[in-house]
């Protein structure tokens, strides 16, 4: 079951449980750094940072990686790599529990969900620079895609600071369809959507970690050939039949029906393919009629930004020979949650 955050960002503090200090010593070397195993590393929820608690209705598990920095050197030093992170009680801590090294500093490295429980996130781990996140949406799995959030990288941290934040972001665009038609179907048929196929897009990237807002970037694109599909029969798509114009477009998808694709900018190649059927309601159960696709092109260089919802209005014409329209679409808050972001408006 697709699961989205529902708020833009969470904050989890990094702490460090209560006990002694005292620190091991020991031989260490760049390929071993000795842990201060009185010092665990445990997750736990903020008590005063003013945000909704996460839960396991929103979030079951992450993924934590560390650098060990010592003696100024450039080569990554990997202390904890692709740990993944659950809630044990009150407490978020990996299994066995990992410690803060005796020298030196950590720089932590957190997305969500982890990829253990979500095909088609790939960490990176380069010997120098950033780490980052391979990601491919699962094009055959649409209900399964990811809501990927990665953390503002926290950077050179010891365990004397406390608390150290670790705040998730939405990385991904969400892509909604709402929709009506013009022109006069026949009889008393009515028309319903049955397939909707966002066609050319790229399935492929790199987020790689940034010490800067938006703390990471999208890089290493593959080529644009992706086809997600959304199926009535799938459960994608709601069986509400379609207003006529000029009524209010409605929604046609359902929660499972939601896409979380990659930021990017459109190739002039993609567009949206819906097939939909008109239904004679006279009848108990409503026999359907006839089936029709059409396509409509999306404009070029469009862009999908990363942590915002991208919400198409489409005007279907029912007419044989006309085509479908895009009447406009806007760029949202990720929830729509009346926060302080501007919606961008394209007419």
């Amino acid at each position: 079951m697709k699961t989205a955050y529902h708020i833009v960002y969470f904050v989890l503090p990094l702490l460090l449980a209560a006990g002694a200090c005292s620190e091991h010593n020991g031989p260490e070397s760049q390929d071993q750094p000795v842990a201060d195993h009185d010092s665990p590393i445990v997750v736990d929820m903020p008590g005063t940072k003013g945000v909704d608690p996460l839960t396991t209705a929103t979030l079951v598990d992450f993924d934590m990686s560390a650098i060990w920095n010592f003696n100024g050197t450039s080569t990554n030093t990997w202390y904890l790599k692709q740990e993944k992170v659950t809630k044990s009680g009150s407490v978020w801590t990996t299994t066995p529990p990992s410690y803060w090294t005796v020298t030196g500093n950590l720089s932590f490295f957190m997305y969500a969900p982890s990829s253990a429980s979500s095909p088609g996130i790939e960490p990176v781990f380069p010997t120098t620079g950033m780490p980052g996140v391979r990601y491919t949406p699962s094009v055959t799995n649409i209900e399964n895609q990811a809501d990927l959030c990665l953390a503002r990288p926290v950077l050179n941290a010891t365990k004397h600071i406390g608390p150290v934040p670790a705040e998730f972001h939405h990385s991904l665009t969400q892509i909604w369809f709402d929709m009506n038609y013009k022109g006069t179907p026949p009889g008393t048929y009515s028309v319903l959507v049955e397939d909707i196929r966002l066609r050319n897009v790229r399935g492929v990237a790199t987020a790689t970690f940034s010490a800067s807002a938006p703390y990471f970037d999208w890089t290493d694109y593959g080529p644009a050939d992706c086809t997600y599909e959304l199926k009535l029969s799938s459960s994608h798509l709601r069986s509400d039949y379609l207003p006529a114009w000029p009524a209010a477009e409605i929604p046609v998808q359902n929660t499972l029906g939601r896409l979380y694709l990659l930021p990017q900018t459109l190739d002039s190649s993609a567009d949206i393919e819906i097939t939909y059927s008109f239904f004679d309601t006279s009848h108990t159960p409503n026999v359907r009629q006839a089936t029709f696709t059409k396509t409509v092109s999306i404009p070029s260089s469009s862009q999908w930004p990363a942590d915002r919802s991208v919400h198409y209005k489409i005007t279907l014409d029912v007419g044989e020979s006309t085509p479908v329209s895009l009447t406009g679409y806007t760029i949202d808050d990720w929830t729509e949650s009346g926060n302080n972001h501007v919606d961008i408006e394209f007419d």
